[in-house]
């Protein structure tokens, strides 16, 4: 019985036929045999019907007490087991009948309520499109998923959900991507951009390069990594799993003390029957399978329930800042010219020599010189200056962008945000003009994000970065960021990690996945950004966002605390109730039937509690908006 739920992973086909009409055969049998033992005055008729209908239904049951008895592994199938075979004994066929049916109807609608908290789980599953359609030599063909290959092109029409991971080569779509980022607002894909299996076209037509098939991409991943976190036992669930083993002996022996003491079969029968934990061994894992689904739906990918369970005990947070606290693309702010050039000279001459720069300070400049309308010239001899900046000939002229570090160097109307990149620009060596760039702060994270995890009890938050001291101080001050250390290498903010968690801090850190890695796996819990595609991310951290949305931060603790209060409260009442079952059943309360009855509606409610996790919503945090970028920018290195 309680073995068919107690594994989360082993679920069947819900009503299975061949389950379905054992039980409706069993149903018809004792109801034959009720009419019969009431109308016949031969007794044997009915006694063998019910014998049949125990047959049927409790023969599972029985076989698997026998089966784990020869494994020498105590389940508590044995107490249902030993109730049924007690009341055959005692000439009660007909109760241990009605006991075994409802004993598989309660375990049909335990089937019923659990495979809730597993839909969304089997909704990434039920994502996955069999077939493509795929462009070879100018001809469409539909062929199975398991043919495409990596460099193969496929089309995607509107309507068409994305079978691979790959990039758009040709055409422009909407493309819903809630499956996998929880995001409400479809996402315009264009030539270029990245596409993911499991998302869905709106609109518009695509064609995309394959990169990745089947297990290999995002959305396989995400379900691997989901199912196997299902497997993975929490530490609550080993310690119920530990008590639980403990029921069935304890339990026969209050049956033996009920009948010495009251010499009422009966009672003892029922004892048995109402002493099966099975509201006990489900607390837990319905519980964590409901919360990795609801995660999973909103893009947050957890890879154990022990990890679920560790994000309800989080007191401090720590955030790496690029590409974490701060989106990663620089911007430039200001131009602040020399010598008499214009604004947008200064540019154009930058423009010109970071022309070929792979460098993110310098795709910052390009960008400003191509939306100012400014047509950046070809350079010559383009070189990199290590630690420097960059040098090359534009028009004739020796163009220089890089640190300013000299007084001479320094413009001569200083800028106040001490938290800006300062760029100088000379030509032929004189300072034609200053650049000031930025990095943009993520939204909401002062307004919402921050604020909201004090809200949840997180008593330390801290920056670490290996930026200057005055951007990490900026930083920290408009995120609400209780705390900063600045000019940190790797292994410095691992060691600042360890330092927390030795001052009795359960920690999480936020990081972008690629760098920090050993940050990220010393925290208790390691938080990557932005994973969608990201191999590294997966791979680094135990939670991994699938996009760069920091407000689930607060949504994945408060998914654990609510995860670690339905548990706990899906103990207590299991145990009060089982108890006051067990008091009742030795009072003569409760019969071996209403005992059946009684102990099916505990497990049910239990699960049903647990499955409200799934759809579990929290208050929305306060409306966030961009900062903006004269106020709540800040420098690009770190």
């Amino acid at each position: 019985m309680i073995g068919r739920f107690a594994a989360p992973r082993q679920f069947r086909e819900l009503l299975n036929l061949r389950e379905f009409y054992l039980t409706f055969a069993g149903a018809l049998l004792i109801a034959a045999s009720f009419i019969l033992e009431k109308s016949s005055p031969e007794p044997i008729l009915p006694a063998l019907l019910a014998l049949a209908a125990l047959a049927v239904l409790g023969g599972p049951i029985i076989w698997g007490a026998a089966t784990g008895l020869w494994a020498r592994e105590l389940n508590v199938d044995e107490l249902v087991s030993l109730a049924m075979v007690a009341s055959v004994m005692i000439g009660e066929y007909l109760s241990a009948a009605v006991v075994a049916f409802i004993m598989v109807l309660g375990s049909l609608l335990e089937k019923y309520t659990s495979q809730q908290a597993r839909n969304a789980i089997q909704t990434l599953v039920r994502l996955k499109p069999q077939t493509a359609t795929v462009l070879r030599e100018g001809i469409e063909s539909s062929l199975p998923l398991e043919e495409i290959q990596p460099g193969d092109e496929i089309v995607i029409r509107p309507g068409e959900t994305i079978p691979v991971d790959g990039k758009v080569v040709r055409g422009a779509a909407a493309v819903n991507q809630a499956s996998l980022t929880g995001e409400s607002l479809p996402v315009d894909k264009t030539a270029g951009d990245s596409v993911f299996a499991g998302t869905a076209s709106y609109s518009g037509m695509l064609v995309v390069r394959v990169k990745q098939v089947g297990e290999e991409t995002t959305l396989g991943k995400l379900i691997h990594l989901v199912q196997e976190a299902e497997s993975m036992r929490a530490p609550v669930l080993r310690v119920a799993d530990k008590y639980a083993r403990y029921f069935t002996p304890l339990i026969v022996a209050i049956s033996i003390a009920v009948y010495l003491f009251t010499g009422d079969s009966h009672r003892a029968i029922t004892v048995l029957i109402v002493g099966c934990p099975c509201a006990f061994i489900l607390a837990a894992p319905t519980a964590v399978t409901a919360s990795l689904g609801n995660a999973a739906r909103n893009g947050v990918m957890i890879k154990s329930g022990a990890f679920l369970e560790e994000l309800g005990r989080i007191n401090a947070v720590a955030f790496d800042k690029t590409g974490t606290l701060t989106t990663g693309k620089p911007v430039l702010t200001d131009v602040v010219p020399a010598g008499g050039l214009s604004p947008e000279h200064v540019l154009w001459l930058a423009a010109s020599a970071e022309k070929y720069s792979e460098h993110p300070l310098a795709r910052a400049i390009l960008e400003a010189a191509l939306t100012c309308g400014s047509c950046p010239a070809e350079p010559a001899d383009f070189r990199q200056i290590p630690g420097a900046g960059i040098g090359a000939t534009v028009e004739g002229q020796k163009v220089f962008v890089g640190t300013a570090s000299e007084a001479a160097e320094r413009p001569p109307q200083v800028m106040t945000d001490g938290a800006k990149t300062r760029l100088v620009v000379k030509a032929d060596d004189r300072v034609a003009g200053w650049l000031y760039i930025t990095d943009q702060i993520r939204a909401g994270v002062g307004e919402t994000v921050v604020p909201e995890l004090h809200r949840l009890g997180v008593i330390k938050t801290l920056l670490l970065t290996g930026d200057r001291e005055s951007v990490a101080a900026h930083l920290a001050k408009a995120s609400g960021i209780q705390d900063y250390e600045s000019g940190l290498l790797p292994e410095q903010k691992l060691q600042r990690i360890k330092a927390l968690q030795e001052q009795g801090y359960k920690v999480a850190m936020v990081g972008d996945g690629i760098n920090d890695a050993p940050s990220l796996a010393a925290a208790d819990i390691g938080i990557a950004m932005g994973a969608m595609g990201t191999a590294v991310a997966v791979d680094s951290a135990d939670i991994a966002l699938m996009t760069d949305d920091l407000t689930k931060i607060p949504f994945a603790l408060r998914l654990g605390r609510s995860t670690l209060k339905t548990i706990n409260f899906n103990i207590l009442f299991a145990i009060f109730f089982n108890l006051l079952a067990i008091i009742l059943s030795a009072l003569g309360w409760l019969n071996p039937v209403t005992g059946a009855l009684a102990h099916n509606i505990g497990s049910v409610l239990v699960v049903l509690n647990s499955a409200r996790l799934i759809r579990k919503r929290f208050a929305p945090l306060a409306a966030s908006s961009a900062a903006p970028l004269s106020a709540e920018s800040y420098t690009s290195a770190g």
